[in-house]
């Protein structure tokens, strides 16, 4: 699963404001992240988002919050 949306959204960029920033339309992006992309547009997203295209996927990695200190701690979940 790609994680492209909640990318977004750490970075306060809209969907559309990255289609356009990559030079493509909005349906289309919208297909590339709900269908079966190529690696040349994942490339492309990544370098706008400026994260390693690996960023793009889901990951076995998750946050909790400490409830001592509010900081968020990475934990490997198999």
């Amino acid at each position: 699963m790609l994680r492209i949306s909640e990318i977004c959204k750490e970075k306060g960029i809209t969907q559309q404001t990255l289609a356009k920033k990559i030079g493509i339309t909005y349906q289309s992006l919208y297909s590339a992240i709900n269908g079966n992309p190529k690696l040349d547009t994942l490339q492309c997203i990544a370098d706008a988002l400026e994260v390693d295209i690996s960023d793009l996927f889901q990951s076995h990695t998750k946050y909790i919050t400490c409830p001592h200190c509010g900081k968020k701690l990475k934990i490997e979940v198999e």
